[in-house]
This record gives C-alpha cells, structure tokens and sequence, in this order.
C-alpha cells in the first residue's frame, strides 16, 4: 500500500470496513470515513443495519479520523429497492449488493472522494485488485469462505484503478481477532443480514408493506406441474422463488421444488429433485474485465450463486450483446435475475444477469 495517500473508506459501522481503516491507518494512509444514508426509511431497532451511522462514528472518534455522511435514501430506493420490487413483480430472483455496487455505493464514494480532493477511496470486501500492465484485474479473496468478488464483477477500470481492498489478503477469524483486540464496539456482533432493509430476509413482507396496491392486483394463483395438471393453490406469484423447496403448502409424496414462475397468469410450476437439473443459461447485461470482450466462444469458470461452487463452463457469444452458458456439470435450480459470474482460476473476467435456463 502507498504511503500518506489519502483515501475516503466506505463505512458501515461493522467490523469489517471498522478493521479496514485501522488497517489503513497503519499502512500510513490519511483515512477520511464515509458512511452512506441508505436504508433508513426501512429499518427498526430489530434490524442488524439499524444505527449504521451512529456506529460508524463511534468508530471514526475511536480512530480520531474525519467521518462524512452523505444522504443517499432516495436515489437507494430508486436505484435498488425498487428494481428489487419490480424484479420480484416480474417472476424474476434479483440480487440487490449487486445492484448497490453498480448504481450507487462506487458512484458515491468516487463522486464524494472527488469532492474532499481524496484520490482513493476502500472498502470492508473481501477481494483483491491485481495490476497486469495497465489493466486492473479484480479477484477472490484470499478467505475462500467470505471471498465478495462474486458481488464486484460490474466494477470499471477506472474504479478498480482508485479501490484498495485492505481486507482481501485476511482470513475472517483474523479480522474478528484483531477487531477484539482493539475494543472495536462492533467485535461482539453477529453478522449482517443479506439484505440490508429487509428484517429477517422476509421479502413477502416487504413487498406487502411497501407495496400493496401491487400485491392486492396479483391475487391468488395456482400450482401445477409441467403437464399443466394443479397441484394447490397459493398467494401470489412474487412469493416464490426458483429452486425453492420449503413452505410451498403442498401435499405429495416426494419434495417438490419450484421449477418456473409465470407472472402473466400467475403460476409456479413445480416439479421433483431431478426436474430441477440445468444443463446451460443465456445472460445478458453482460460486464467483462478482460482487455477486450471476447468475439468467440471460450471457456471458464462459472459461479451462478455466491454461496455455489464455481465449476467448468463453454461462453459462447449470442446476439444483442447475450451469451449462451454451457455448463460443464449440471447444477440445480439455475435463477434467472441472479448474476452468473466468471472465473479463470482467481481472477474475474466478466458476469451477467441470467434471463433463462436450460434444462434437461
């Protein structure tokens, strides 16, 4: 790391991005903390991310550094809560921390670095920026547990050429350690929820509290299998989600899984374990981090869920900027609105929004 560089670090109030600027500081950089208003509007006191900038402050008067809150709400409802709800109203699964990276918290912590005259700006993920002559590449974290990389791949070189990773050579239990070790307030708490305005990770509930004029138009709707025949009844489409399994209310005598959601006539199609069974996707809103996108096919490694395993895929380039995936192992329960995102051993080249699967 640079030596007396100033750099803004994207503050949550957590352990991760509170152990970032310690570390920081130590490198000898001049560490101003910034923490975003985001999700206010959508907290209580039993949420995880409640209390975010109280937090973070606590910390930035620990360190004796600068701390910078800027108000973010309305552009985080515009750019990521409700792409949520309209992904969800449209049959689809999104993935909201990608949506943030994209639309919002790089943009934010650039466009303020710019502002203070701070040429770099850090963050608490878990991930490593590499240098291959003037090309930026983005890639895993050294703790293949808590690696974020798979949440990053629509960074732009001239992000990646400003962002410091402190935490992407450190294993979790190392931060933890070091978190105890210096009093942090945060050391003792548990670990943020996925989605960061959502209690309990209850989407059906947000849905219906935040939007229920839209809700009440979806009505009740069916159950069927793949020859159309009704299995039961349910709620409303946008309560479910591909590969889902439990709370489906429905009696058979093996498990069943939802295979396809259908907004227009409001229908999940359910089927059995092996019905679940992917051979490819197609992608599209596509970002690569090569030098130049690819004009054939190839072949890589694939990650279609963040907690999945990354396996052997063949790329091959469609048209209007799609591409088809051929899987090289069939994987389970492949969701469209999910990212797929791709690998050549640790590095990140590229990854795109899965419109549709290929099943067997």
């Amino acid at each position: 790391m640079s030596k007396k560089r100033k750099i803004l670090v994207g503050m949550s109030g957590g352990i991760d991005s509170s152990v970032a600027v310690y570390l920081l500081r130590e490198a000898g950089y001049r560490v101003v903390g910034l923490t975003l208003r985001l999700a206010d509007p959508y907290l209580d006191d039993h949420s995880k991310q409640y209390k975010v900038i109280e937090r973070a402050a606590k910390v930035c008067e620990q360190f004796g550094i600068e701390h910078i809150v800027a108000d973010y709400t309305e552009k985080f409802r515009s750019c990521v809560v409700d792409k949520f709800a309209d992904a969800y109203f449209s049959g689809i699964t999104p993935n909201p921390c990608i949506e943030c990276n994209r639309f919002l918290k790089w943009d934010a912590l650039l466009g303020i670095a710019d502002q203070h005259d701070i040429p770099l700006v850090a963050t608490g993920h878990y991930a490593r920026i590499g240098k291959e002559g003037r090309t930026f590449r983005l890639l895993k974290g050294r703790d293949a547990l808590k690696d974020q990389s798979y949440f990053l791949w629509r960074l732009q070189q001239e992000q990646l050429a400003r962002t410091v990773f402190p935490l992407g050579e450190m294993h979790k239990k190392e931060v933890i350690a070091l978190a105890s070790g210096l009093g942090l307030p945060q050391s003792g708490q548990a670990e943020s929820q996925d989605i960061c305005y959502i209690q309990d990770n209850d989407y059906k509930t947000f849905l219906a509290t935040h939007y229920p004029e839209r809700v009440r138009d979806i009505g009740p709707g069916k159950f069927i299998d793949r020859q159309g025949k009704v299995l039961g009844e349910h709620e409303g489409y946008y309560r479910y989600t591909v590969g889902q399994r439990k709370g489906l209310g429905v009696a058979a005598g093996e498990p069943l899984y939802v295979l396809e959601i259908q907004p227009e006539n409001n229908t999940v199609i359910l089927g059995n374990r092996m019905d679940t069974e992917d051979l490819g996707c197609t992608i599209g809103d596509v970002n690569w981090m090569l030098a130049s996108p690819p004009g054939e096919m190839f072949d890589a490694g694939v990650k279609v869920r963040y907690r999945g395993k990354i396996v052997d895929c063949r790329i091959e380039p469609l048209t209007n900027g799609h591409y088809h995936i051929l899987f090289r192992e069939v994987l389970h329960s492949v969701t469209p609105g999910q990212s797929a995102v791709f690998y050549d051993h640790d590095m990140v080249i590229g990854g795109g929004i899965i419109l549709g699967k290929e099943s067997k």
